[in-house]
């Protein structure tokens, strides 16, 4: 009944755009999307793309990922980067995601989701998307996918105090930041340049 042209065309009609209404709000779902991973700029087009082309089931896939960890300060970037890796992998995922989110309450606790889940056979999706949260990989194996490293979940209950481990000794990525400020030598401290400078105007 959704694709039935006889309808398609009277959304075009009444709205006047020559676009249905369903397309309108995709498009429109699309552009927050796309604004909101501008913020990015790690994400690879494929990933930003793959987001953007399927705004609705990547919204359903974030809120459910909210339930299902209980953490609801979550990145969208790494958000976007797990739903790729999921979404070019598992050809049914748009459809176990959507049938997924139909089951998420508001308030609902994580155990209270993952029951329902498994109610409906969804379990294993379940199980997936936590691992893939809380270990930064998607799949199983030499199939598994590397998503993210320090963003994994599992090393939030332990970052105020512990660095992500890392051949880097001040976590991952440190080599890539501008190197801190060397202490200057008393010998090249500027303050006295300028004592010296100013006393030897004064005695010319």
């Amino acid at each position: 009944m959704e694709n039935d042209p006889s309808i398609m065309a009277s959304n075009n009609t009444e709205n006047g755009t020559g676009f249905s209404r369903r397309e309108l709000l995709k498009g429109l779902t699309s552009a927050m999307v796309a604004t909101t991973l501008l913020g990015f700029p790690f994400l690879s087009q494929a990933e930003k793309e793959t987001a953007t082309q399927s705004p609705v089931i990547f919204g359903q896939f974030y809120l459910v990922s909210q339930a299902i960890t209980e953490h609801k300060n979550i990145s969208e970037g790494t958000s976007a980067q797990i739903f790729n890796a999921f979404f070019r992998s598992q050809p049914d995922f748009p459809a176990q995601v959507s049938k997924l989110h139909a089951l998420v309450k508001p308030g609902q606790a994580a155990k209270d989701l993952q029951k329902a889940a498994q109610q409906n056979g969804l379990a294993e999706l379940v199980t997936s998307i936590v691992t893939a949260w809380y270990t930064g990989t998607v799949g199983h194996g030499t199939d598994s996918i590397l998503v993210s490293y320090k963003d994994a979940l599992m090393y939030r209950p332990v970052s105020d105090g512990l660095i992500v481990p890392t051949y880097c000794g001040n976590g991952p990525l440190y080599f890539t930041a501008a190197p801190p400020d060397a202490a200057m030598p008393e010998s090249m401290n500027a303050d006295r340049f300028t004592r010296t400078s100013e006393s030897d105007v004064s005695k010319a």
